[in-house]
């Protein structure tokens, strides 16, 4: 078990990951516009490779885990991030779809291996159980500040630069700093001592069929399904559907662009999110949380309403994925 004095590097490192990783992943929006209009293709190019590198990820997810397990977490987040990074340079120099889709496909399969799951494991591995949530909350908010962070950081520097190839290569330099940072995590972990008759343990495919037989799991799994999939679809079309309608904003007399104003409205999600995660923490600690999951998503639903209801101003947009 790991000292007071040093759990926390694995914490720091793990969020730290976790806000450069998922902030760029979060911040692809920006680059639907450009990318359709550089490659002289419709919009549908940079959604179905997104959409096809989520699914990868999301697949790959155990055997990440598994990797982790067999090989060391450190090493495992190692190769994630560096294959992260090797697929977010691809993009940065695509000039058709096919190596545009090659590149998200290796970034989404990094982020399998250098995300939540074998990050979270070796945090939880190595804090003491006094401070085990206070630690895997930390990690986990480092996602939703990469989000609120690095998007309008990409947004500006887009508006600025107006070339997305040279803003996703900024991106991609920002993010080789995930593998540096990999053996933050690394674990002493002394084998396992098992006593004569004791059972196995648990391989993962038994793990697996356990809980693909398991209705908990399905409907877990369903409910993250929703969750994504709505998230991901306003961090993927929000900017361009605000700057379809060249939505701005002055913020004391300086001007912001449809694209930036983009930025800050994903940005916002993340914010909102670290304070939502508290506070729907503490509320499912005192009442039953199948009921705040299910009022969580009717205010979630209720803002979207909001925001096609609304008539469209900075003032809608801002206001309403405040609450997404």
């Amino acid at each position: 078990m790991a000292s007071r004095q040093n759990f926390w590097v694995p914490v720091i490192c793990g969020a730290v990951i976790l806000t450069l990783g998922i902030g760029a992943r979060q911040s692809f929006g920006i680059f639907q516009k450009p990318i359709a209009a550089d490659l002289n293709a419709g919009r549908e190019l940079w959604s179905f490779a997104n959409a096809l590198a989520l699914l990868l990820m999301g697949a790959f997810s155990p055997l990440a885990g598994n990797l982790a397990d067999r090989f060391g977490t450190a090493r495992t987040v190692a190769v994630g991030g560096a294959l992260y990074v090797t697929g977010m340079l691809m993009i940065a120099i695509a000039s058709e779809g096919v190596m545009l889709t090659i590149g998200n496909v290796l970034a989404g399969l990094g982020m399998s291996a250098a995300g939540f799951g074998p990050i979270l494991g070796a945090i939880g591995r190595q804090t003491p159980d006094e401070w085990r949530s206070t630690a895997l909350g930390v990690a986990t908010a480092g996602g939703s500040f990469g989000q609120f962070a690095i998007v309008p950081f990409a947004s500006t520097l887009q508006n600025s630069l107006g070339n997305w190839h040279s803003t996703m290569f900024v991106l991609a330099a920002v993010s080789v700093v995930m593998v540096p940072l990999a053996f933050g995590l690394r674990e002493h972990r002394a084998p396992p001592a098992r006593s004569a008759g004791a059972p196995l343990p648990q391989s993962s495919t038994d793990a697996l069929q356990e809980a693909f037989h398991a209705q908990s799991f399905w409907l877990l799994t369903i409910g993250f399904f929703v969750c994504g999939f709505h998230v991901t679809f306003i961090g993927l079309h929000l900017p361009s559907y605000i700057s379809d309608h060249a939505v701005a904003l002055s913020f004391f007399g300086h001007p912001i662009s449809a694209v930036e104003l983009g930025g800050w409205a994903i940005g916002l999600v993340g914010l909102f999110n670290i304070a939502g995660t508290l506070l729907w923490g503490w509320l499912g600690g005192r009442h039953p949380r199948k009921d705040m999951l299910a009022l969580l998503y009717a205010l979630r639903a209720l803002a979207f309403v909001l925001f096609l209801a609304l008539p469209l101003s900075w003032v809608s947009v801002l206001s309403t994925m405040r609450d997404v």
